[in-house]
């Protein structure tokens, strides 16, 4: 019977043991608990700001961008709008990704997981309302600087375009989507104001509003924006695909006349005043060869990016044949190449050798064809006389 009263006591001591220990570890986590709070919302604070600022920078694209004059390439209006999208784009997801990276340690409750959501929901829908200007106007994202280039791709603006009321509708609802995240944010904000989501006191964090009401990024603003911006002149696509410069390889031979541009072998015109060359009565001189490379470089003038333009060059016999029966495969040729281009861009490039015989005079024709759209054929045509020296 002793034995039994003494196991009781035992069993009531460390019960009573248990609990205190329970009792002191809940008291001295809840200055660690607090401090871990304060932390997070000090972390939190700064992805908050810049998140507004990343709202802020998208309304006023969205708001100017009807009215966006067209400039010198490449600040292009469709050029500056692409810019202004993208930004928002890669911010507003780099600030999804910082927020989902404030924990461990975790603030009480589910306040992280609730405010990830928030700039999570943002970013995809900035993605959206992004894709959808750029399928209403025929725009692509822009290139990233050191990405890798081809001469072939897919157009990044081939994707069929969507109507004025698509677009309104798509743009509708992602204006209510981030018109319910900031609704969700400030019920949060108040709830941490307010202690009501925390054991450790009140959590005080920025105000966050992409879309009060009548603001661009609402969704009654988003929504009749996309007519606007189909109306507008200068976001209309301008396609003027150009010749801007033609060398030979090998060089001319320097003329013996004077100021004779003739012997220069090189024709460069520019975006302002393009124009297509005919072959002179005055050929260009070339060193004894077997083949010339025409050297070319081809620039996209226009307002929208160009995909697979085909560019030709074509060699021909010019006159009676030199002494002597020609070579064979040196009577005429032709090859062609394509290229790929951004807004603004100018690209060489690399056409294939073409066969001639010395003592020959040849013709020399590089041509680029328009691309769909394209009126003005100016530019898109040059042409050489060529004396391939004995």
């Amino acid at each position: 019977m002793g034995d039994v009263i003494t196991v009781s006591i035992i069993m009531l001591v460390l019960g009573v043991l248990v609990v205190g220990s329970v009792v002191e570890i809940h008291a001295q986590s809840a200055p660690y608990r607090r401090m871990t709070d304060q932390g997070y919302a000090q972390l939190a604070s700064s992805v908050i700001e810049a998140s507004n600022q990343t709202g802020a920078r998208l309304a006023a694209v969205i708001n100017v961008a009807p009215t966006i004059p067209n400039q010198r390439l490449p600040n292009t209006a469709r050029g500056e709008i692409q810019q202004g999208l993208d930004a928002a784009v890669s911010t507003s997801s780099e600030e999804a990704r910082q927020a989902q990276q404030l924990t461990p340690p975790s603030p009480s409750d589910d306040v992280a997981r609730q405010l990830t959501a928030i700039f999570v929901s943002r970013a995809a829908a900035v993605v959206i309302v992004a894709r959808t200007i750029d399928q209403l106007l025929g725009m692509a994202p822009l290139s990233i600087a050191g990405a890798p280039s081809t001469t072939t791709t897919t157009s990044p603006n081939s994707a069929a375009l969507i109507s004025v009321a698509q677009a309104s509708q798509q743009l509708a609802v992602e204006g209510t989507q981030i018109e319910r995240e900031d609704r969700a944010y400030a019920a949060l904000a108040t709830r941490l104001r307010n202690g009501k989501n925390t054991g450790s006191g009140p959590i005080r964090l920025p105000a966050s509003v992409w879309a009060p009401s009548g603001a661009p990024l609402s969704s009654a603003q988003l929504a009749d924006t996309a007519a606007p911006l189909k109306a507008a002149v200068a976001l209309v696509p301008y396609h003027q695909m150009v010749i801007t410069a033609v060398g030979l390889a090998p060089p001319a031979v320097p003329s013996s006349t004077p100021n004779d541009a003739a012997g220069s072998g090189i024709v460069g015109i520019s975006c302002d005043a393009p124009s297509s060359t005919v072959a002179g009565p005055t050929p260009t001189r070339l060193p004894p060869t077997s083949s010339v490379t025409p050297l070319v470089t081809v620039t996209n003038c226009g307002t929208v990016d160009e995909a697979n333009v085909t560019v030709t060059e074509t060699l021909a016999l010019a006159g009676p044949a030199g002494a002597g029966p020609l070579p064979a495969g040196t009577s005429g040729s032709s090859a062609r190449t394509v290229v790929t281009t951004v807004s603004g861009q100018s690209r060489s490039l690399d056409l294939p050798a073409l066969n001639v015989a010395k003592g020959n005079n040849y013709t020399l024709t590089v041509t680029l064809t328009p691309p769909a759209g394209q009126v003005d054929p100016a530019g898109t045509s040059q042409q050489f006389l060529l004396q391939i020296v004995s």
